[in-house]
């Protein structure tokens, strides 16, 4: 038996160029002191972050907590408004920078406009 579905909104990796993007606000999407992967920094007065909003089951989700570290607090999954590209706001989970992550590191790299997805093509132009 499938599992509830939920919203995932996925700003890194697991972006795949789905059309259904939006934006979160009030955040920064960083690389934490290297250039592997990123987080977003939530309470920050960054430009925002560029996601894309994904229906996944329950057990997608636990899945993708283990796989973003969340019992060892690389990162929190946390409930968001997204802003859609459509201009219609809905909720999303997303996972944040965790307090282990924010431990470790002391230097974040802001990625410009808040794409992930798209950063090697306005890294290109300038």
């Amino acid at each position: 038996m499938k599992g509830k579905e939920v919203k995932l909104a996925v700003y890194g990796t697991l972006r795949n160029g789905n059309k259904n993007i939006g934006r979160i606000k009030n955040t920064s999407l960083v690389y934490p002191g290297h250039q592997r992967f990123p987080a977003v920094i939530q309470d920050y007065q960054g430009g925002g972050t560029v996601v894309e909003v994904h229906d996944v089951t329950s057990e997608d989700l636990a899945q993708y907590d283990l796989y973003e570290g969340i019992k060892i607090g690389l990162y929190e999954r946390v409930k968001i408004d997204v802003e859609l590209d459509s201009g219609k706001k809905q909720k999303a989970w997303v996972y944040v920078a965790g307090p282990e992550l924010l431990k470790m590191v002391n230097v974040f790299e802001e990625i410009p406009n808040g794409d992930w997805y798209n950063r090697k093509l306005q890294h290109n132009t300038k």
